[in-house]
C-alpha cells in the first residue's frame, strides 16, 4: 500500500475563525501541516474503456523507467539498471510493442539507461533523445558504450536533448535541457512534460536543487497533475519553491526496496507530502499506472 497522507481537518478557533471557514476555501492538512486549498485541481475518474493513453512508472528497483502509450503508440522515458531478467524488455514484449517511437533518456547513469542497448537490440526505435553533457563528466561505463555502438549498428537517429516539442498518439510532449553548466551528470536531468487533454505529467529524471533553481527562473510551465518526484526522492531535490510551482495531485517515488541511499530521504518524503495528496513509491506499490481518457485520471499499482 502506498504511504498515507493523513489529512485531518484543521482546528478551528473561536467563533470568527468558524464564520472564516465557511465563508473561505475548505483547507485540509496532512501529517506535515500544510493545507491543501480546495480550489486545487479535482482529478476525476477516467472512464477507463475510453482511455486509449496511459503512463506506466514500472517498477525497476534502484532506477527510472516510463513507459507511455497513446492511440497504440509508445514512448520510453529511461530503462532502468541493467539487469539479467531483461524485466523492461520482457514486459514491453508482453505489452505488444514492436516499436518505440521515442526512447528518452533523461540522462546517462547507469539507472536510467541500463537497458538501453538491450532495448535497441530488441525494438524499432525512432529516435533516442538524451542530453550532451560535458566532455569531462561524460560516462565511460559499459552500458553507456554499449548504447553508442547499438545507435551505430541499429543506425538509430539520435537527437541530443533540447527545448523541443514532439507528439504521441493524442499527447503533446514537451522537452526542455538545461541552459547552464553543472559539475554533475544528474543537473544535465531532460524534462519532459506530457499533456493529454485535461491531464499533464512531469518526469523529472535526476534534476536537482540547481537545476530545478534553473527551470524556475526559466519561468517554465512545470505545473503538473502527476509528477515523478526526482532523483528517487533523495534530499538533493524537490525544495518546497520546485513543489509550489508544480503542485501535483498525485507523485511517483521510484525506489528500490531496502536500497543503501536510503531513498526516500524522510525529510523530503514529508515535504512532498505537504504538496501532493496522494503520494506512491514504487517499493512500496510496485508499477503505478495512471490511465487517461483526457478529462479524468485513474491510478493502478501493482501491489494493490
Amino acid at each position: 500500500m502506498a504511504r498515507k497522507n493523513n489529512a485531518a481537518v484543521g482546528y478551528i478557533v473561536g467563533t470568527l475563525c468558524v464564520i472564516a471557514a465557511a465563508v473561505s476555501a475548505v483547507m485540509f492538512k496532512n501529517s506535515g501541516g500544510v493545507p491543501f486549498k480546495a480550489d486545487k485541481k479535482s482529478v476525476k475518474q477516467a472512464d477507463i474503456d475510453k482511455a486509449d493513453t496511459y503512463v506506466e512508472f514500472i517498477d525497476v528497483g534502484q532506477g527510472d523507467c516510463t513507459l507511455v502509450c497513446s492511440q497504440g503508440k509508445f514512448m520510453l522515458i529511461d530503462t532502468g539498471e541493467r539487469d539479467s531478467d531483461d524485466k523492461v524488455v520482457d514486459l514491453l514484449k508482453e505489452k505488444g510493442v514492436e516499436r518505440l517511437e521515442y526512447m528518452m533518456l533523461t540522462h546517462p547513469h547507469s539507472d536510467h539507461m541500463g537497458e538501453a542497448a538491450d532495448i535497441a537490440q530488441n525494438f524499432e526505435i525512432g529516435s533516442i533523445i538524451m542530453p550532451i553533457v560535458p566532455e569531462d563528466i561524460t560516462p565511460t561505463s559499459q552500458v553507456y558504450e554499449k548504447l553508442l555502438d547499438a545507435v551505430e549498428e541499429y543506425d538509430i537517429p539520435f537527437e541530443a536533448a533540447s527545448d523541443s516539442e514532439y507528439t504521441l498518439g493524442e499527447c503533446e510532449i514537451a522537452t526542455y535541457a538545461p541552459h547552464e553548466d553543472y559539475t554533475g551528470l544528474n543537473n544535465y536531468s531532460m524534462l519532459i512534460k506530457l499533456r493529454h487533454g485535461e491531464n499533464s505529467f512531469l518526469i523529472t529524471g535526476d534534476c536537482e536543487k540547481e537545476e530545478e533553481k534553473e527551470y524556475l527562473q526559466r519561468r517554465i510551465d512545470i505545473s503538473a497533475d502527476v509528477l515523478k518526484a526526482a532523483h528517487h526522492g533523495s534530499s538533493t531535490s524537490s525544495t518546497s519553491e520546485w513543489l509550489a510551482e508544480v503542485l501535483p495531485q498525485f507523485t511517483v517515488i521510484s525506489c528500490g526496496a531496502d536500497n543503501k541511499y536510503g531513498h526516500p530521504d524522510d525529510e523530503t518524503y514529508s515535504r512532498i507530502c505537504k504538496y501532493s495528496p496522494k503520494v506512491y513509491v514504487t517499493a512500496e506499490d510496485g508499477s503505478v499506472i495512471f490511465y487517461s481518457d483526457g478529462n479524468g485520471l485513474t491510478v493502478k499499482t501493482e501491489k494493490g
